[in-house]
């Protein structure tokens, strides 16, 4: 009940608050003009829009997350996990969220206002400090635990030390990745709402209240942004949603302790953050790729732009119906 509360308070000021928010953003300025918009949409040229979409679910989140925060706090949940251990995660959840969000709207002001784009490398290295916290803040909460629940298999891994590389890996690949999915409106949001459904169903399934409702409410928000990002567009999601939407539900699967039954649904945002990963090292040695994005480089291959989101999306689409399989075997 109070997961499905959430998706529907987050849904309902992602779905108002569009048309207003982005009525304010242009009429300060901050729409992208015709040339830059040329290219990159379903409809490009016809007009310039915000790049905005992350305040936009950034607006809904925070106060739902708070929300999501209070009620952990004053229900009663399972006798095998202290309710202070899951508020401190749930906490963690949302302001780094917030925070990996914040980076990307940074680069959108900076695209807005005509200043190019944040330098890929220093991007790279936020995200790492944010990520690196997160976890830190997880393990501080009272989670100590590097065993990872292994779907299908019906047993636990052990993942010592390496847990940290692991989930910083899976951080990293969905902020970046998610980032480097906006060469489609929509494309980045869209994929980021399976994603995010497949978490919730996951933690539905383990009865996990705190990580199921901001998996749900995550959906909510994104559902609702949506509206304003697909054509006829009034809003684009722009790094801010591509980055804050792509990592909350990892974060949320990592809180909730069971990662890897999300990975799956993820792997279009591995794929992606991966061949950005590679993209930032071989800029820094002085090089580039022929390809800003896997995306990008699907396209010069002869896919359609729709195409490409239709495949990144049925893949996160089987990839979340495999999550939720995978929790009903375990159990």
């Amino acid at each position: 009940m109070t997961a499905m509360a959430a998706a529907v308070a987050a849904f309902i000021i992602t779905a108002v608050a569009g048309k207003p928010l982005a009525g304010w953003l242009d009429k300060k300025g901050l729409s992208r003009t015709e040339f830059e918009k040329h290219g990159e949409g379903f409809s490009p040229g016809i007009r310039a829009v915000p790049e905005f979409g992350g305040l936009l679910f950034l607006l809904a989140m925070i106060p739902v997350g708070i929300l999501v925060l209070t009620a952990v706090l004053l229900l009663e949940t399972d006798e095998a996990f202290s309710i202070r251990a899951e508020a401190g995660k749930m906490l963690a959840v949302v302001v780094c969220t917030a925070l990996i969000g914040t980076v990307g709207l940074m680069d959108d002001w900076r695209r807005a206002k005509r200043l190019g784009t944040m330098p890929p490398l220093l991007r790279l290295v936020m995200v790492f400090v944010i990520s690196f916290a997160f976890l830190v803040g997880v393990r501080l909460s009272g989670d100590r635990s590097s065993i990872l629940l292994l779907p299908f298999a019906g047993g636990q891994l052990d993942a010592g030390q390496g847990w940290t590389i692991i989930m910083l890996v899976m951080l990293i690949g969905a902020a970046l990745g998610g980032d480097r999915m906006r060469a489609v409106s929509g494309q980045s949001a869209s994929v980021s709402l399976v994603c995010a459904l497949g978490c919730g169903g996951v933690f539905a399934v383990f009865s996990r209240m705190g990580a199921c409702s901001l998996a749900f409410a995550g959906a909510g928000a994104l559902l609702g942004m949506m509206l304003s990002v697909f054509p006829p567009e009034r809003m684009r999601e722009g790094s801010g949603g591509a980055m804050a939407g792509s990592v909350l539900p990892v974060m949320a699967a990592i809180a909730g302790g069971a990662p890897l039954f999300i990975l799956p649904a993820m792997i279009p945002f591995l794929f992606e953050g991966i061949y950005a990963i590679i993209n930032v090292a071989l800029q820094a040695a002085g090089r580039q790729t022929s390809s800003p994005s896997l995306g990008d480089w699907l396209i010069g291959r002869g896919l359609s732009r729709k195409m490409v989101t239709g495949i990144y999306a049925l893949l996160s689409l089987a990839g979340s119906i495999a999550a939720v399989m995978g929790g009903y075997f375990y159990l």
